[in-house]
């Protein structure tokens, strides 16, 4: 599949990206990682609560010491767990990097990170599922029926 008929995939999901200006997809389709490990930084593991129902090869990941579940403190728990703390805004901060936390039929259902190279410092990346990695300008532009809405922004110290 070339380039333009994977972003015209992404955007028939995502329709708010159609006009972010930053979105691209940055790659290939992938099972091996989720959106949850993707915006703790993790490209090597599926991130779900353990439930019973094996994933893949069976392996899951979940923070020592994270209560398990879909209800949103879960995820909010499992991100305070690895560093995160609640703050008041998806923007940029000098010294710290977010991640966004959505929410759809009153569960937790996805989670995006601020990217923090240059030329993307202040952009946001998100793991579509076993698909595409994509970057897009805010946390908001992916908002809709696939995910719901952003319930919370989280952020961490970043050295």
């Amino acid at each position: 599949m070339g380039k333009e008929a994977e972003l015209s995939q992404v955007i028939k999901d995502f329709p708010g990206l159609a006009s972010d200006n930053d979105f691209d997809v940055t790659s290939p389709k992938t099972p091996d990682y989720n959106c949850i490990a993707w915006a703790s930084n993790y490209n090597d593991r599926w991130m779900q609560p353990p439930n019973g129902v094996p994933y893949l090869d069976g392996v899951t990941y979940w923070p020592a010491g994270a209560t398990s579940g879909l209800d949103f403190n879960c995820l909010i728990e499992a991100f305070s767990v690895i560093g995160y703390e609640i703050c008041s805004s998806w923007e940029h901060e000098e010294g710290y990097q977010k991640v966004a936390l959505y929410e759809k039929n009153g569960k937790w259902s996805h989670a995006s990170r601020e990217l923090m190279m240059k030329p993307y410092v202040g952009k946001w990346t998100s793991k579509l599922g076993r698909s595409y990695d994509i970057r897009h300008g805010t946390p908001f532009t992916i908002e809709g029926q696939t995910y719901g809405r952003v319930y919370c922004i989280m952020r961490r110290q970043f050295k």
